[in-house]
């Protein structure tokens, strides 16, 4: 048993963003825009600063890392390189930019390895150098983790997947089942299933993107979604005839692929994807919902009404909609409670938060089917702190009673380092360039924090939080802790036999009880 025994007086912990490699050719403070590998300005550069900080001088050779993958599994390796210079300089850093390690690599037929398989867990930078005169420099990133037993659909792990649309190969569903995601959420547009009314068609690609997920465990929740030109002159379905056509569509994708898992629509409760001629009102949204309800039958996991925000304030939708009988035509109630930049805590106060929807819903269960924080320029959220609040996420809606998580979303969907719906992702864009490529889907710290949550905490019960005293938070899960602070602060832990901390990154020590530790905004997993 552990205990945890006082939290002291504040310390100073730094939890600041990586001081990522900088070049002289770029100016200003780059440190938000170098993790996005675009190429999108100069092709010798891996990660670039903004437009606007100048331009790096393109060198004459190529550089490339051509592994299918850079997640890898602890004592695995190499990374797989190659340029058109006889030879590289590399160095490896770890999350706060501290080198791990330099070397130089000479090229075979253009190609060559770094050897990574002696690597603690971690999140890694890997930097490149080809040529002196006119040089070519890239960075990219890679993961070593821990491996992640498979949950199954007890497991609160999911991510937002958009497999099929640029820099989302199918092999990115490989690394979400290494990082310990149990269930993925995709799109599934009537209008490309219906093409005639009562006809249906199955595209190849959704095809093979289902039958992978379920060859690695993954558990698809499908959004029954859009609209279709045969139906309510192309509108949200609104119509009675409408209506009972998108719930025999929704039965017709659960019944082809041997699902039971379906959501009605997205964020119904704004205009951005809705544009049924009812309108965005609970009343509007109940009818289709009956309609799905019906059509999927009682053996389906109908999961509604995923809508932009918690919306449990008095006479919004979730009261609203409960109040009209929605929950008997839903069984796990889905919102996205977006929030950033700040962290996950507040979800536990009362009113518009997961704890206050609790009581409207009546035990339903709640899932947060898009959840996450951009790392942008312009909203203030870290890679770090990206990573931190995955964590801080998960402990405080599994104190919450959470059922299930997804992660919006798996991969950046751009490369533009001011966008934030490019920046949300664990993983980052392929990169091609006439200088540089990345061929797999780099991860973010996000990716790593992932698979060490999941491996650490994965579908055990929460236990309570220690009766710990603010700023300090701890969540128990089982046998392990998620302990953290948002200012910093210090405890002393006791226990009957040696103290296991684990860090976001998955690295571990071991220590004698008692023990006092610091804390701060980044979490750390404590075992006896």
């Amino acid at each position: 048993m552990i205990r945890v025994l006082a939290a002291l007086l504040p310390l100073v912990l730094c939890s600041a963003p990586a001081p990522y490699l900088s070049y002289p050719e770029m100016s200003g403070d780059v440190r938000h825009a170098m993790p996005d590998i675009s190429g999108r300005h100069a092709a010798s550069s891996g990660y670039l600063g903004a437009a606007g900080t100048g331009r790096m001088a393109a060198g004459p050779f190529t550089l490339v890392v051509t592994s299918p993958s850079l997640v890898f599994t602890r004592g695995t390796g190499p990374i797989a390189i190659g340029s058109t210079a006889a030879s590289i300089s590399y160095r490896i850093a770890d999350e706060k930019n501290a080198t791990v390690r330099t070397g130089t690599r000479w090229m075979s037929s253009s190609s060559s390895t770094i050897p990574i398989d002696d690597l603690e867990p971690g999140y890694y930078t890997l930097s490149m150098h080809a040529g002196a005169a006119d040089p070519t420099d890239m960075t990219t990133s890679f993961a070593v983790i821990e491996p992640v037993p498979a949950m199954g659909a007890e497991a609160p792990y999911g991510a937002s997947v958009h497999i099929g649309r640029a820099g989302w190969p199918l092999a990115v569903l490989e690394d979400a089942r290494k990082a310990g995601i149990s269930h993925i959420r995709e799109d599934a547009w009537w209008n490309r299933f219906e093409t005639g009314k009562g006809v249906y068609t199955f595209p190849a690609s959704f095809t093979a993107e289902v039958e992978r997920a379920q060859a690695l465990g993954l558990t698809p929740l499908f959004i029954a979604d859009g609209a279709n030109p045969l139906y309510d002159a192309g509108r949200t379905p609104s119509s009675p005839e409408g209506i009972a056509a998108f719930g025999k569509f929704a039965a017709a994708l659960l019944a082809r692929y041997g699902e039971d898992n379906v959501e009605v629509l997205n964020e119904y409760n704004a205009r951005t994807f809705n544009t049924s001629a009812c309108g965005t009102t609970p009343v509007c949204y109940l009818d289709v919902l009956k309609g799905v309800a019906a059509a999927v039958g009682p053996e389906a996991n109908v999961v509604a009404p995923a809508t932009i925000g918690i919306s449990n304030c008095s006479g919004c939708f979730a009261p609203t909609l409960a109040g009209l009988g929605g929950l008997d035509n839903l069984d796990a109630y889905s919102v996205h409670p977006y929030h950033y930049p700040g962290g996950p805590e507040w979800m536990a106060g009362s009113g518009d938060t997961i704890a206050g929807l609790r009581q409207t819903v009546q035990g339903k269960p709640i899932y947060l089917t898009e959840m996450g924080w951009p790392t942008d320029t312009g909203h203030g959220t870290t890679e770090l702190q990206q990573a931190d609040n995955l964590i801080r996420l998960y402990a405080v809606t599994g104190a919450l009673g959470v059922t299930r998580i997804y992660w919006y979303d798996l991969v950046n969907d751009g490369s533009d380092p001011a966008n934030p719906e490019h920046n949300f992702g664990m993983m980052r864009q392929p990169v091609a360039t006439d200088l540089v490529t990345v061929t797999a889907n780099a991860p973010k710290p996000a990716l790593v924090a992932q698979a060490v949550t999941a491996r650490m905490i994965g579908a055990k019960p929460y236990l309570g939080n220690d009766g710990v005293a603010l700023p300090v938070r701890s969540a128990r899960f089982g046998d392990t802790r998620v302990l953290w602070s948002t200012t910093s602060a210090t405890i002393t832990l006791t226990g009957d036999g040696p103290i296991t901390v684990v860090d976001a990154y998955g690295r571990a020590s071991t220590h004698a009880s008692p023990y006092t530790l610091t804390l701060g905004p980044t979490p750390v997993f404590v075992r006896t």
